[in-house]
């Protein structure tokens, strides 16, 4: 059955009405843990990258060793993709085309 775009509308309202005091019952729960550890992202993306390989090129060749020195790869090509990215660009950061006219000698 479909939903109106009101009636999502109010679904989502009443969540987030909710949402205050479902948090504060979780920080009062003395069975939680105060602290959750945040993964490292890098491992992360690491993981999945390895992941995607594994699934996309299956061959009996992929030993664990192997697999070991194609993780080596992809973390050296996450890191230098990090570095290229942590520099901001401008808008007159473009390649520069310089447009010329050729015209022939004998013209």
């Amino acid at each position: 059955m479909p939903i109106s775009r009101r009636g999502f509308s109010k679904s989502v309202a009443a969540a987030a009405a909710g949402l205050p005091a479902a948090v504060v019952a979780l920080a009062d729960d003395p069975k939680s843990p105060t602290e959750v550890p945040k993964p490292d992202p890098l491992r992360v993306e690491m993981a999945a990258w390895m992941e995607s390989i594994r699934v996309r090129y299956p061959d009996p060749r992929m030993t664990p060793e192997v697999l070991t020195l194609i993780a080596g790869d992809v973390l050296g090509d996450i890191m230098h993709c990090r570095r290229v990215s942590s520099f901001p660009l401008k808008n007159s950061d473009a390649p520069a085309f310089a447009m010329t006219v050729w015209s022939s000698p004998n013209a």
